[in-house]
C-alpha cells in the first residue's frame, strides 16, 4: 500500500483523538474526589458480565434491540483485530499480529472474522429495522442513530470488498481456505467478468483497504463528539461501578471542612457521575418503566444525564483551564476560574426543579440501565442542595420536616400518642423483656396510619401465635429517616439515624423485623455507614420462616376475594431482591389462586410514593397510584395483596377514588395470613398448601 499515506493517517488520527479525550476527561478531575477503586476482583467480574457479556440487554425489554446491540458489539471486538491488521498491511503487506500467521490462528481467525463481520451487519440491518418501523417508545426518534448504524455498516461493505479484491489478486492466499464471506466476495466480482489481472480489480482493492481505514479513522475521531462515546467508556464506568447496596444512599459528610451540601454546580458532582455522563448510550431503558415519565411528569432519568452531559460540554473550557490549575497546585486559581461560570444553574436551570422532585426514587433506572448509572443518587443530590443550600422544595415538605423534626413522625401527630394503637393488646416493651430476640420496630406508617395499625396488630398476633420472643418500643420509638433522607433533608436524616443507633444500643437491640419495606432497606443497607449493622428481616420473611417451621397453621381457607394479585414493593423487591418470600406467604393460605400483573418484580410499577412523594401534590400529569391500580385490576384480581405501607395507602386511595370499595380489597400479606390461621392451634403441616403448590409449579 501506501506507508507514508498510512503513517500520516494514523499520526493525524490518533493526535486529533488524544486531544478529544483529553478535552472530554480533563475536566473530570476538578470534579469531587470519589475512591472506586475496592474490590478489583468483584469490578472485574461485573465487566464481564455486564460489559463483555451484555447481561442486561437480553435480561429485560426489548430483546429484538438487545439482540441487535450485542451482535454489533461481540462483532465489533472481534472485527477490530482485523482493522489492525489492515493498518498494519498499509506499511507491509500481509502483516498480521504476532499469533495470527497462516500456520497459527490465521485460519481460524479469518473464519471467525467472517462470521462476526456478517453479525455486525446483521446487527446493524435489525437496529436500523426496529428504529425506522418498530421504534419503542424509550428511544428518541434521533437521525445521528442512522448516521452511526449505516457508518458502522459500510466499514463492514469496505472490508468485505478489501478482502473479496484480495482472493482475486492472490488467489492461493491463505485465508481463503477459511474465509467463506471473503470467497462469496470473489465470487460476486468474478460474476461481473472481474480477474486478478484487471486494472479495476486492483482499484477496488484500494477503495476496499482505503474505505475501511479512512471510515475506521473518522469513525474513531467521531466517538468523543457523539452518543457513542459509550465505546469508549462503557467497561471502565461499569468496572467503577458503586459497590454500595442496592438500597443505600452515598452518605453525606458534615464534618469535612470542605463538606458539600448536595450538588449546585456540575463540578460538585463526583468525577464518576461526570463519566456517567458520557456513558449513557441513549437506549431509554431507564425510562422505559419510570413510573414518573410514564404517567406524563417532567422527569425523564435518559433526558436528565444527557443535559448534565450537554451543560458540562458546555462549561468544559473552564473546566479544562481549572484542572490544568488544580494539576498545577493552584486550586485557589481553579475555583476562581470555576466561578466565572455565567451560565445556567444546574439545579432548577438546566434541570427543571419539578424533575428533580418528580422521582419516587423506585429504582427502576438503576436497576435496568446498561451502564450502571446511579441515577437516583444524582437527582438526591440535586435536592440536598435544593433542601439544604437554597431552601427551595415544595410547600408540602415543610410539615414533613417539621413533624420528624419536633415529633419524630410525618405525620405531625404528637410522639407520646405513637404507641396507642396497641395499648388493648400485651405487647412486652424492652423493659418487660430484656431478653427479647427481635426488636418490631413498627414504623410511622404503622403508629398513626388508620390502615397501617390494623397490620401492626395483624402481625403483632401471629408472632404471638407463633410464640416469638419479641419487643416494640411503643412511645419510644423515632422515626428511621428514610424519607427525609431521599427528600433531600440528610442532616434532618443523620440526626433521627444517630438517635436510634445510641437507644438500639442501649437497649441491646441484635435483631430487627419490620412491616415497611423503607425502614427494612433503610435499617438493613444504610444505618451499617453510621457504624451499626443488625440482622434485619422484613415482616414476610419472618412469617414464611414461622410457617416452614410448623409455628403457624394454616386452619382455613382464605375468605377474602380470590384471585389475588401481589404487588411488588420497589424497596422490597428491585433494592432487596424479595420477589418469591412474599409470593410464598400468599401461597401459603389455602383457598388462594395467585395471578401475576404484567409489570411485576423487576420491572414491577411503583405506587408513586417512595422518594418523598407520599407527601407531595401530584399535580402534573395521571396519578402514579391510578395506573398502578389499573395495571393490577387488569389481572382480574379481587385482592390485592401488599407488603408495604406506603403501597397500601396509595392503592388505597386509588381504588377509593374509582369508588370500587364495594368490588376490590387491598390487605397486607400479614392481614390475609391471620385470616387463614386459628389462634393457638399448633396441629397439621402449616406449609402443606405451599409446598404443594411449589411441587406443581416445579
Amino acid at each position: 500500500m501506501n506507508p507514508l499515506l498510512t503513517a500520516f493517517l494514523l499520526v493525524v488520527s490518533f493526535g486529533l483523538l488524544s486531544w478529544s479525550l483529553a478535552r472530554r476527561f480533563l475536566p473530570l478531575i476538578v470534579m469531587q474526589p470519589d475512591v472506586r477503586w475496592e474490590s478489583p476482583g468483584s469490578r472485574l467480574k461485573d465487566v464481564v458480565k455486564y460489559g463483555l457479556g451484555q447481561f442486561r440487554f437480553l435480561q429485560r425489554f426489548e430483546w429484538f434491540h438487545g439482540v441487535a446491540h450485542i451482535l454489533i458489539f461481540w462483532g465489533a471486538l472481534v472485527v477490530t483485530i482485523n482493522t489492525i491488521h489492515v493498518i498494519g498491511r498499509g506499511f507491509v503487506p500481509d502483516w498480521h499480529l504476532p499469533g495470527f500467521g497462516h500456520g497459527q490462528l490465521g485460519p481460524a481467525y479469518a473464519f471467525a472474522k467472517d462470521l462476526f463481520t456478517m453479525a455486525v451487519m446483521a446487527g446493524c440491518g435489525l437496529a436500523i429495522y426496529n428504529r425506522a418501523f418498530n421504534r419503542p417508545k424509550r428511544m428518541f426518534n434521533n437521525p445521528e442513530a442512522f448516521i452511526i448504524l449505516l457508518w458502522i455498516f459500510s466499514m463492514m461493505l469496505m472490508d468485505w470488498l478489501y478482502t473479496a479484491s484480495l482472493f482475486l489478486l492472490v488467489p492461493d492466499h491463505p485465508e481463503r481456505v477459511t474465509s467463506f464471506l471473503g470467497v462469496a466476495g470473489q465470487q460476486v466480482l468474478a460474476s461481473f467478468g472481474l480477474t486478478g489481472a484487471d486494472t479495476a480489480t486492483a482499484r477496488l482493492h484500494l477503495v476496499g483497504f482505503w474505505g475501511h481505514l479512512l471510515l475506521a479513522f473518522a469513525f474513531l475521531n467521531y466517538l468523543p463528539y457523539c452518543k457513542q462515546f459509550h465505546e469508549i467508556t462503557a467497561l471502565p464506568s461499569i468496572f467503577l461501578r458503586s459497590r454500595k447496596p442496592d438500597g443505600a444512599l452515598a452518605r453525606q459528610e458534615f464534618e469535612d471542612e470542605d463538606a458539600l451540601f448536595g450538588v449546585g454546580k456540575i463540578e460538585e458532582f463526583s468525577w464518576k457521575r461526570g463519566l456517567d455522563m458520557y456513558s449513557c448510550a441513549e437506549c431509554g431503558r431507564c425510562q422505559a418503566n419510570c413510573p414518573a415519565h410514564h404517567t406524563g411528569k417532567p422527569l425523564s432519568p435518559m433526558a436528565l444525564i444527557m443535559k448534565e452531559r450537554d451543560h458540562l460540554k458546555e462549561k468544559t473550557p473552564l473546566m479544562w483551564r481549572a484542572s490544568v490549575a488544580k494539576l498545577r497546585h493552584r486550586p485557589e486559581q481553579a475555583q476562581a476560574l470555576l466561578a466565572q461560570w455565567d451560565g445556567d444553574s444546574l439545579a432548577g436551570g438546566v434541570i427543571d426543579e419539578e424533575a428533580i422532585w418528580s422521582c419516587t426514587t423506585c429504582g427502576h433506572c438503576v436497576a435496568n440501565c446498561p451502564m450502571m448509572i446511579e441515577h437516583v443518587d444524582n437527582i438526591v443530590d440535586l435536592r440536598r442542595y435544593l433542601v439544604q443550600v437554597e431552601s427551595r422544595f415544595p410547600r408540602e415538605l415543610t410539615q414533613f420536616f417539621k413533624g420528624c423534626e419536633n415529633l419524630s413522625n410525618p405525620w405531625g401527630l404528637a410522639s407520646n400518642t405513637r404507641g396507642d394503637w396497641l395499648a388493648d393488646l400485651w405487647v412486652p416493651t424492652p423493659e418487660d423483656n430484656p431478653g427479647f430476640e427481635y426488636l418490631f420496630y413498627v414504623g410511622c406508617a404503622g403508629s398513626f396510619d388508620d390502615r397501617y395499625k390494623k397490620v401492626s396488630r395483624s402481625l403483632i398476633r401471629l408472632m404471638q401465635q407463633a410464640n416469638v420472643n419479641f419487643a416494640c418500643l411503643g412511645n419510644d420509638e423515632m422515626c428511621c429517616g428514610e424519607t427525609a433522607r431521599r427528600a433531600g433533608n440528610e442532616y434532618l436524616a443523620q440526626h433521627l439515624i444517630n438517635f436510634n443507633l445510641e437507644m438500639f444500643d442501649s437497649i441491646g437491640v441484635r435483631k430487627i423485623v419490620t412491616a415497611c419495606p423503607h425502614c427494612f432497606n433503610t435499617f438493613k443497607n444504610e444505618y451499617p455507614q453510621f457504624g451499626k449493622a443488625f440482622s434485619v428481616i422484613h415482616h414476610t420473611e419472618l412469617i414464611r420462616d414461622l410457617a416452614r417451621k410448623g409455628a403457624l397453621q394454616a386452619k382455613r381457607p382464605f375468605g377474602g376475594g380470590s384471585p389475588v394479585v401481589y404487588h411488588d414493593s420497589c424497596y422490597l423487591g428491585r433494592y432487596n431482591a424479595l420477589y418469591e418470600v412474599p409470593r410464598d406467604v400468599a401461597r401459603f393460605a389455602p383457598g388462594i389462586t395467585l395471578v401475576e400483573a404484567e409489570r411485576r418484580k423487576q420491572v414491577g410499577f411503583c405506587c408513586g410514593a417512595g422518594g418523598g412523594r407520599m407527601w407531595m401534590e401530584e399535580k402534573t400529569g395521571k396519578r402514579i397510584n391510578t395506573e398502578r391500580l389499573e395495571q393490577l385490576l387488569a389481572t382480574g384480581a379481587k385482592t390485592i395483596a401488599t407488603a408495604c405501607p406506603y403501597c397500601m395507602i396509595m392503592l388505597d386511595d386509588a381504588m377509593k377514588e374509582k369508588g370500587l370499595e364495594d368490588e376490590l380489597r387491598i390487605m397486607d400479606l400479614s392481614q390475609l395470613l391471620l385470616d387463614c390461621t386459628a389462634d393457638g392451634t399448633k396441629s397439621g403441616n402449616p406449609i402443606h398448601h405451599l409446598r404443594n403448590h411449589n411441587a406443581t409449579e416445579n
